[in-house]
C-alpha cells in the first residue's frame, strides 16, 4: 500500500522548508539495523499497511521488525523481530496488518539510492528521497517493477541468526497513553481546557498521515485563533480552531501557526506510529528532564 526508503532523515534543512523525514517507528527501525550490525544510517524499507511482495535476485540476509503484516517466505509464515535468510528466487510477501501498521526491512549495508541533502529518506510532499526524483503524484514511493540495489556486495551473512529480546518487542495493541511535555503556550490555555486535555480519551482519526496524526473525540478550546508562524518540532501538539488536537509526525511542516499545548515525548511517537485508526489515546504530563533521560538512554544504546 505504501513502501518507502527511509534512513535517519535529513538534519539541518529546516531553514530551507524541508522536512526531516525518517522512520515513523524509530524503535523498530533501529532494532532492524542493530540485528545486522549495521550503522544506524543504513537505509531500510518502511512498509505501511502490507500488501507488498519482493523477489530476491540473489541470496541475501534480512532483518524484519515492526508490525505483524503477515510476512511469508515462499508462502510460508515467518516471524518478525529477527533475521531471515533468502535464497535466489525466494519471494518475501506481506499480507494485511495483524498488529501494528508499519514493518521495517533491513539488509546488510542498506539499500542504494541517491542522497539528497545527505539522506535517502523519502518525503513525498517534498518530492525527494527514495530511488530518485518524484515523477508522479505518489512521489518517490517504491512501486511495482522497481529494482532495489544493495550498497554492500556482501549481503549474505549465514552466521547471523539473531532475535530481539522479548522485553523490547512492543505489543502494538490497546489504548495509548502519551507522555506530553508542556510548551510555553500551555499557560495561555484556560484551566478547564488544560483539565480536558488530560482527562479526555481521544481516538486516532483515519485522516492521519506521516505529516500529522489527527485526534477526534474531545474538543479543546484554543486560547486564541492563531499565532505568528514559528518553528515547530516533531511531536508538537497543535490545537486548531475546531479543538481537535493534531500531533506532528516525521514529515511535519517546519513552521506552524496554531497554538501548541506541548510536545509528545519522542519515544512515545514510535507506538503512536503503529496505532490503527480508532485507537484510544490519552495524554499524561512528563517533565523535560524525565523525557530527556529516556531519550538519551535510547540514543546511547543505538549509538545515534
Amino acid at each position: 500500500m505504501m513502501t518507502q526508503l527511509q534512513d535517519t532523515g535529513r538534519t539541518g534543512v529546516g531553514y530551507q522548508g524541508l522536512a526531516q523525514g525518517g522512520p515513523m517507528d524509530l524503535h523498530a527501525y533501529c532494532w532492524a539495523n542493530h540485528l545486522l550490525g549495521n550503522p544506524m544510517i543504513c537505509s531500510q524499507l518502511e512498509i505501511t499497511g502490507g500488501q507488498a511482495r519482493f523477489i530476491a535476485h540473489q541470496a541475501i540476509t534480512l532483518a524484519l521488525t515492526g508490525a505483524d503484516l503477515g510476512a511469508r517466505v515462499n508462502g510460508q509464515p515467518v516471524e518478525g523481530w529477527r533475521t531471515l535468510h533468502l535464497n535466489k528466487g525466494d519471494t518475501l510477501s506481506f499480507q494485511f496488518p495483524k498488529k501494528g501498521l508499519r514493518a521495517y526491512l533491513a539488509i546488510p549495508g542498506g539499500f542504494a539510492a541517491p542522497a539528497v541533502f545527505g539522506s535517502v529518506a523519502t518525503v513525498v510532499r517534498d518530492g525527494i528521497g527514495g530511488l530518485g526524483a518524484a515523477k508522479e503524484a505518489s512521489g518517490c514511493l517504491i512501486r511495482q517493477g522497481d529494482y532495489l540495489k544493495t550498497v554492500s556486495k556482501e549481503v549474505v551473512k549465514p552466521g547471523i541468526n539473531r532475535i530481539v529480546p522479548a522485553r523490547y518487542i512492543p505489543e502494538y495493541v490497546g489504548p495509548l497513553s502519551l507522555n506530553l511535555m508542556e510548551s510555553y503556550q500551555a499557560r495561555a490555555f484556560s484551566a478547564q481546557s488544560r483539565k480536558s486535555l488530560y482527562q479526555t480519551q481521544f481516538t486516532l482519526s483515519p485522516n492521519s498521515d506521516r505529516m500529522g496524526y489527527r485526534l477526534a473525540g474531545g474538543k479543546i478550546t484554543p486560547p486564541f485563533s492563531g499565532v505568528i508562524s514559528e518553528g515547530i518540532a516533531l511531536g508538537a501538539v497543535q490545537i486548531p480552531e475546531n479543538g481537535q488536537p493534531i500531533i506532528l509526525m516525521r514529515d511535519h511542516q517546519t513552521l506552524g501557526g496554531y497554538p501548541k499545548f506541548g510536545c509528545v515525548a519522542q519515544l512515545d511517537l514510535n507506538r503512536l506510529a503503529q496505532a490503527m485508526p480508532g485507537t484510544p489515546i490519552r495524554f499524561q504530563p512528563i517533565s523535560f528532564q524525565a523525557a530527556g533521560q529516556k531519550l538519551k538512554s535510547f540514543y546511547s544504546f543505538f549509538n545515534l
